[in-house]
């Protein structure tokens, strides 16, 4: 759901939702968002026999070198080598 949706659900200012989400969750929601989606993959990689080319699209990332990138960023290691553990 984007911002201005949530913004819409809830009767408050995008920047209003902002504000706070960042006071209480000490992130962005772009951050946020982008930790549940890395948390999924993590579960897809080491549970699932979905290949590392299905698992951003399903995660809801634009491509596969973004989700590396931020895969990367946020455990340390690629993917390939996530899977390997």
């Amino acid at each position: 759901m984007s911002l201005n949706k949530r913004s819409k659900v809830v009767g408050l200012h995008t920047v209003t939702i902002s504000k706070f989400f960042r006071k209480y969750f000490s992130c962005t929601l772009g951050e946020y968002q982008r930790k549940l989606k890395i948390d999924y993959s993590l579960e897809l990689i080491k549970n699932s026999k979905m290949s590392l080319t299905e698992i951003p699209h399903y995660c809801g990332f634009t491509d596969q070198s973004h989700f590396t990138r931020i895969f990367n960023e946020m455990t340390g290691f690629l993917p390939k080598h996530f899977r390997k553990l």
